[in-house]
């Protein structure tokens, strides 16, 4: 921000450096304040490593300060991108972390320590310059200054609009999302500092200020050595522990980085003088080993190993005769150790199975939780894989063994090998005394070595999963996963899940019941881990998703919001998984929805969950070849879930790829899936392709399944109304709406109803659809039921209900995507037509035209899809204009995949032959009413519409 001139104080006779603010910002009194906080701030400051500042000023009308005068380079001139040798590394970074300490002293926060604001001297001085945005802060008045640009702008880099003050690479996570800071975000900056200093590189990485925010926010930085491989162990944990995005877990003072860095400088010192460097060895744990043994083996100087230390000088002779002697007792299994230990680490590609715990305690309590929190933890994690129950499951399957068989050390080994992972973790606890025993043992499942292992003890039950996530974080990093990954992605066990064991174990049961036997069966574990702890923010998202699987859509929103409230007691994955799920079911936010699952993804690169819900959110705005995309991303990602080939096979079949969708459902039945999904698509695709036996086949299936059987018996009903087969259609629809009913879906039921009076309005019946929405509100009268209802009623000349209906969408949904974007318009449109209004219909229908070819929901079938592009369509034909209604019926022929066998798409031939009629062009119309007629041959000769057209036709 400002202009520096070298100078001569004629009156001391020294040279200084003279900053003036430049000419254009002379009259900016929010920079001038700035300027002048710098001087107050430095001046404040007198230290060695801090630039001192002489004097402020005016001369001309132009501030200036006037600062020592400093002969060298900055540190940003020094690095071009070039790693620093490790002595001077220390050096410079210990006098920084000595200024950084005085101004921290004093409260000075100086929020843009960078290369560019180190100084080094000709003399090896490192000077802290430019406290142009410190701050003095009280501790009790911590605030964050915002909304300028600063001097990071010529770098190429600018501060977020509005946002906080600095230069973005080297923003703490605080200081990039605007909280308030304290001096450990300077430690923070000083961190990504010393990351660049050790490697030439920036730990954060983005082509847009908004990316690089993201990489800062969420990224875990490549491991300096994997960029330096001269980069020390003990240096790459410093600047790990800078790094940490919870300032809690952060070094919490200068001084503390500036003792370690010191002895990393004096222990480097002395390695390379010639004195042998020591590693720990983690415990050996085969039979031929001596078990639990902390032992301690040779390496020479040139060969660091991890967690390399430096041996004690002799006058310590005490603390290390013992390791020297366990080395010696060792030495001749060290050829051994060495090969075992290169086995050690996993990599992100491989899989871990759990074991149930073996429980000797004789307390049931133990017998479920154990295992259950220990897949919590370890699904904290983006490195580990650990198989699904339902692959375990489908596993054992295979194997000929029952899905509740007691996955045992042996058993565990076997399904590790069928699904071709690469470890097992045994767990067990026992009873010592008073105290309980916790063990954890991960196993190569190939060949039988250890791999690591843990044993904790906890002094009380309440205390045993607090030892057991200590545990499994130090297993996590002998599997090979990062200290830094660990670190970002571990939440404490009993904030993850919950503090009893009662309610962990009911949660467990509903788990297992999930799997084995569906939703519906597990709610009730799900609703009595809740009564247990009313804090237990995963049962309330299981929950809720349970519900949402149902198609009980107000209960999943109604536990989604409690989950979302309490989602600061939960893993970072599971709040990737809540804040998407509250965007998505709660305010309705598809914008911040896939903005959580696209980092969901990111965080979790290896999770199927976010793609696959992400693609039904592209598929709800109609963007198809997106939605396909992260379906197949999801599919790829876990092969064996029929929800995620469901999907696949549903953007496969509304693209038109039906030979394509058809793979897919033999790939799926090939491998005994049976989602619903997969037989509604097969069904679909039947249809576009006239295979009457297939959906014979597919109604035959889903008969008599609760919860199935529905699904199927509506697709059949839309196929009869397409026909003009009303009566057949009304059965039909009355035996899908008593399925759903009797398997306990009432709103699925409701909904059911709801799409057979949208048949009954566009037919000719408005009484009976006012009629069947009565019926179904008394049913269910939700969110998604009174969105569906409010349409028909539009469409049935209830206006002023409909209206009224809208009206209270709209105050209670302010937020929400779909209906904002995509039914409050088509309410208010249809409105408008029964108010004979129809160039206001048009207008209102412009807000659905970025969301009208997609499947917006909440219609569990197709009756009102494309509906905006229909009303359009209606009210273009009141105005006579032709060529315009027939562009709109003309989406229902060039999206014929997507809207299959919708009663809608059954009506576009009549919109379009009747656009053409007022076009004058009377073969086409002809044609176009033939084809509705032809469709309709053996309709129900009553209907009103039908007798309308065959008129019309006849005048043609």
């Amino acid at each position: 921000m400002g202009v520096v001139y070298k100078a001569q104080d004629v009156r001391l006779g020294r040279f200084v450096a003279l900053k003036f603010l430049p000419d254009q910002f002379a009259d900016d009194l929010q920079l001038r304040e700035r300027f002048q906080r710098e001087a107050r701030a430095a001046s404040a400051l007198n230290h060695p490593n801090i630039c001192t500042i002489y004097d402020i000023g005016e001369a001309d009308g132009r501030a200036f300060m006037a600062m020592e005068f400093l002969d060298g380079s900055t540190l940003k001139d020094r690095l071009l991108d070039t790693p620093l040798e490790l002595a001077p590394l220390v050096d410079i970074a210990v006098q920084v972390l000595d200024g950084l300490e005085a101004a921290h002293a004093q409260n000075v926060i100086h929020r843009d320590i960078k290369p560019a604001n180190i100084f080094v001297t000709s003399t090896g001085r490192a000077k802290i310059l430019d406290f142009g945005l410190a701050k003095i802060n009280a501790p009790t008045r911590a605030k964050v200054g915002a909304g300028a640009m600063d001097s990071s702008a010529t770098e190429g880099y600018a501060t977020t609009g509005g946002g906080a003050l600095g230069t973005m690479p080297y923003m703490s996570p605080e200081q990039a999302l605007g909280k308030p800071l304290d001096a450990r975000s300077d430690l923070f900056s000083f961190g990504v500092t010393l990351y660049e200093m050790a490697t030439g590189q920036m730990p954060f990485h983005g082509d847009t200020t908004g990316v690089l925010f993201l990489s800062i926010v969420q990224d875990v930085p490549v491991s300096p050595v994997q960029l330096n491989p001269g980069v020390p162990d003990e240096l790459q944990r410093i600047i790990e522990k800078c790094l940490e995005k919870d300032r809690d877990l952060r070094y919490q003072h200068a001084s503390d980085i500036r003792s370690d860095l010191k002895r990393l400088g004096r222990d480097s010192r002395v390695s390379s003088s010639g004195v042998a460097a020591v590693v720990e060895a983690p415990p050996l744990s085969a039979p031929s080993k001596p078990s639990n043994i902390q032992s301690r083996v040779s390496a020479p100087p040139k060969a660091p190993v991890s967690g390399a230390v430096v041996a004690p000088p002799l006058r310590h002779w005490k603390s290390w005769v013992l390791p020297l002697v366990i080395v010696a007792a060792l030495a001749g299994g060290g050829v051994f150790y060495w090969r075992w230990h290169k086995q050690v680490t996993l990599t992100d590609k491989d899989t871990i199975v759990l074991t149930d715990f073996a429980n000797t305690t004789g307390d049931e309590v133990f017998d479920d939780p154990l295992k259950t929190a220990l897949m919590v933890d370890l699904s904290q994690s983006p490195f580990l894989n650990v198989l699904s129950d339902n692959k375990v499951a489908a596993t054992l399957k295979l194997m000929t063994q029952p899905a509740d068989t007691k996955l045992t050390p042996a058993v565990a080994r076997d399904v590790c090998v069928r699904a071709g992972g690469k470890a097992y973790i045994a767990g067990s606890i026992a009873s010592l005394g008073t105290e309980y025993v916790v063990g954890l043992k991960a196993v190569n499942c190939q060949d039988g070595n250890t791999l690591g292992q843990q044993l904790v003890t906890a002094t009380t039950k309440e205390k045993v999963l607090g030892a057991m996530g200590q545990a499994t974080s130090k297993l996590r990093s002998q599997l090979g996963e990062s200290l830094a990954s660990v670190q970002n992605f571990d939440v404490p066990l009993v904030d993850a899940t919950t503090s009893s064991l009662e309610a962990l174990t009911a949660y467990s049961l509903g788990a297992r019941t999930l799997t084995r036997e569906g939703e519906r069966s597990a709610i009730p574990y799900f609703k009595r881990a809740i009564e247990l702890d009313p804090n237990f923010a995963l049962a309330y998202a299981s929950l809720g998703t349970s519900y949402a699987n149902l198609r009980e859509s107000d209960l999943a929103k109604e536990n989604y919001q409690k989950a979302y409230d309490l989602r600061s007691r939960v893993s970072a994955r599971e709040q990737f998984q809540i804040s998407a799920y509250y965007y998505n079911d709660v305010t309705g936010e598809l914008d911040k929805a896939d903005q959580t699952y696209q980092l969901y993804a990111k965080a979790y690169p290896r999770n199927w969950v976010p793609h696959n819900n992400l693609a039904g959110n592209y598929a709800a705005l109609g963007q198809w070849d997106a939605a396909l995309a992260e379906a197949r991303e999801a599919a790829r990602l876990n092969p064996d879930s029929g929800i995620a080939l469901g999907e696949v096979m549903e953007y496969d079949s509304r693209m038109g790829q039906y030979q394509d969708a058809k793979a897919i459902y033999q790939q799926a039945s090939s491998r005994g899936l049976d989602y619903p999904d997969l037989h509604y698509f097969r069904y679909a695709v039947a249809f576009m392709e006239g295979d009457t036996a297939e959906m014979q086949r597919q109604q035959d299936w889903a008969a008599g399944k609760p919860g199935r059987e529905d699904v199927l018996l509506s697709a059949q009903s839309d196929t009869e109304a397409y026909a003009g087969h009303l009566a057949k259609a009304r059965e039909l629809s009355r035996l899908a709406t008593n399925s759903a009913r009797n398997a306990g879906e009432n709103e699925t039921a409701a909904k059911r109803q709801i799409n057979d009076a949208i048949r009954e309005v566009e037919f000719g019946y408005p009484q009976v659809a006012r009629d069947e929405v009565a019926a179904a509100l008394r049913l269910s009268s939700t969110r998604s039921t009174r969105v569906l209802a409010a349409a028909v009623l539009a469409r049935a000349g209830d206006i002023d209900r409909a209206e009224r209906m809208a009206d209270e969408l709209q105050r209670q949904n302010p937020l929400n995507t779909k209906i904002n974007g995509y039914w409050l318009p088509t309410i208010r449109a249809a409105i408008e037509l029964g108010r004979h209004n129809p160039t206001t219909a048009i207008e209102i229908l412009e807000e659905a035209v970025p969301y009208e070819l997609g499947m917006p929901g909440p219609q569990p079938e197709l009756g009102a899809l494309f509906y905006p592009a229909y009303l359009r369509g209606q009210a273009y034909l009141a105005l006579h204009q032709g060529a315009a209604a027939a562009a709109e019926f003309q989406k229902y022929f060039d999206h014929k995949s997507t809207a299959v066998n919708s009663v809608l798409a059954g009506l576009a031939p009549l919109g379009l032959a009747r656009a053409y009629e007022l076009q004058g062009d009377e073969a086409r119309a002809r044609t176009a009413y033939q084809l509705f007629l032809t469709n309709w041959k053996n309709a129900d000769p009553e209907i009103p519409v039908l007798k309308q057209a065959r008129a019309e036709s006849m005048q043609t």
